[in-house]
């Protein structure tokens, strides 16, 4: 599992890609904007593996990587986003010029919004785990969906936070949207800050979901976090078949 998606399935012929843009979003995350093949279509919360068509250098990983799509499927381009670790591949790939020639196989991965609109959805992500959620969240709200989502954002301080910006502006535009932001390492009282400090507990959930054994749960994020969830939602007595969760060790 990487990047909070599974690594499972069949993947698709690959397919030559250009990248169109790049920014840093976040301290050590940067954003990537390739070109979409003719024929591309992905569902919001898939992945694909991104590969350098001509590596110059590689890692004990090889010249590859799977990332989560960012971008929601109505989008013209495809946007990924990745921690730049220290990795020959992410130094190499932060590097990059505008035009460089890539490859993508995919897409693929299951790790999907639940179709029923009835039931509501908790995301619960810690860092860079909100890459799939960025595609559903933009998704719902470009289309229109009445989902009903409630997202439990944790990083370390507001600088970490990628895309933070991005989702206080979708919450103001979804009224079905709400986002809980959540800083482990921040001292409230010597800082403007209107969200939460400590780390994701029961009474946490519960000051923000009214029927805590009720909706689908999807957690992505360190294995620590993902494992600290399901045991607070086991707790809890929330079902087996209302947990989604996918470790992210960092890839």
């Amino acid at each position: 599992m990487r990047d909070g998606i599974r690594v499972s399935g069949r993947g698709k012929s690959a397919s030559k890609i250009k990248l169109l843009s790049r920014e840093m979003i976040a301290d050590n995350t940067m954003a990537f904007n390739i070109s979409k093949p003719e024929g591309f279509e992905h569902k919001a919360g898939q992945w694909i593996r991104l590969s350098l068509v001509d590596p110059v250098v590689t890692d004990d990983k090889g010249g590859s990587r799977e990332l989560s799509i960012v971008s929601a499927p109505q989008e013209p381009h495809i946007t990924l986003a990745t921690r730049v670790s220290d990795s020959a591949f992410k130094q190499y790939l932060k590097g990059l010029p505008e035009g460089t020639e890539l490859a993508i196989a995919g897409p693929n991965g299951s790790f999907t919004l639940d179709e029923d609109p009835a039931r509501q959805a908790v995301f619960i992500v810690g860092g860079i785990g909100i890459t799939p959620f960025m595609s559903i969240i933009r998704h719902i709200t470009y289309a229109g969906l009445p989902h009903n989502i409630i997202v439990f954002y944790s990083n370390r301080n507001p600088n970490a936070a990628a895309f933070l910006s991005e989702l206080e502006d979708l919450e103001r535009a979804n009224p079905n949207f709400r986002l809980v932001k959540i800083m482990t390492d921040f001292q409230a009282e010597n800082n403007q800050w209107d969200g939460e400090t400590d780390l994701i507990n029961h009474e946490m959930l519960a000051r923000y979901i009214s029927n805590l054994k009720e909706p689908i749960y999807y957690c992505v994020g360190p294995t620590s976090m993902v494992l600290s969830t399901k045991e607070i939602l086991d707790s809890i007595g929330v079902p087996r078949q209302n947990l989604v969760f996918e470790k992210f060790n960092g890839y």
